[in-house]
């Protein structure tokens, strides 16, 4: 009798071990199961966000100043009755010059196969429309180039007597192509690229090409004088352009006056004879 009491008391003890460790082994598996899931919901959002590449460009011949702001949007356009429903948007500061280069970053899981959607882009300068894209653009439309291109126009204002005055281009900050030197018409220098100097505002120093090399320098504006400081370039030698060049950037050093009369700029030494003349351009 007391053999199997023995026997039974041994045989409840290994049940309620196994019991124990059933429940322990169940317990330790359920963080590992936690963390499994919650990985796979963070691969599932990763996977689910996508980038349209994208370049925005405009065809004004006029530098945007440095505090311009380049806004991309994707929007859902599909409802006619109310507002497009803004998907992703991406903001750019310090553009420079055209084109821009963008990447909207937006959840694909997102996109309905039976909407539709368009890009639209923006330029403002302190929070004043500047340009604006006028036309829709589906970013998954079949065929759609890549990088996708937006251009945007100019936003027209209404003409008053003040904006009749500031019709001029502007001095600074503005693509400056050459068009003649002294009485001399400008030619083409190496690879058929332009003659041009812009005189950016920020620092006070000018940039351009003087028809083989790249040049940089230093300039003072004030009231439509000019005080040059010295000129330096890149040194390549080209079959092209090299004795124009030598007069372009001889000429820099004596510009001495300028006045902007529309899209035209003349430059003249200090005893007032004719250095050179530009016309403003697109920045290319």
């Amino acid at each position: 009798m007391k053999f199997r009491m023995n026997k039974l008391a041994l045989a409840s003890s290994v049940l309620l071990s196994a019991f124990v460790l059933q429940a322990c082994d169940s317990g330790s598996t359920t963080p590992s199961q936690d963390t499994a899931t919650a990985e796979k919901q963070v691969t599932a959002e990763v996977t689910a966000m996508k980038t349209l590449d994208i370049n925005v460009i405009y065809l004004d011949r006029r530098m945007l100043p440095p505090n311009a702001v380049l806004e991309v949007t994707l929007e859902d356009i599909s409802k006619a009755d109310a507002a497009s429903e803004v998907i992703a948007t991406q903001s750019l500061t310090d553009i420079g010059t055209p084109p821009y280069a963008v990447g909207i970053e937006y959840d694909a899981s997102k996109i309905q196969d039976r909407h539709r959607y368009s890009l639209r882009a923006t330029i403002k300068v302190e929070d004043s429309l500047v340009f604006t894209s006028t036309t829709n653009i589906n970013p998954f439309a079949e065929g759609q180039s890549k990088p996708i291109e937006i251009k945007v126009d100019r936003v027209a204002r209404a003409k008053t007597a003040e904006s009749d005055k500031k019709a001029n281009a502007e001095f600074t900050n503005t693509y400056w192509k050459l068009m003649s030197l002294g009485e001399n018409p400008a030619k083409l220098g190496a690879g058929d690229k332009e003659l041009f100097i812009q005189f950016v505002a920020e620092k006070n120093v000018i940039k351009g090409f003087s028809g083989c090399n790249n040049f940089t320098g230093a300039f003072e504006a004030n009231q439509g004088k000019l005080t040059m400081g010295p000129v330096a370039g890149t040194r390549k030698m080209c079959m092209q352009g090299m004795d124009q060049e030598q007069a372009f950037l001889q000429s820099i050093g004596e510009f001495a006056s300028y006045s902007v009369n529309g899209e035209a700029l003349t430059v003249k030494s200090d005893k007032g004879v004719l250095i050179a003349t530009f016309e403003s351009r697109y920045m290319n």
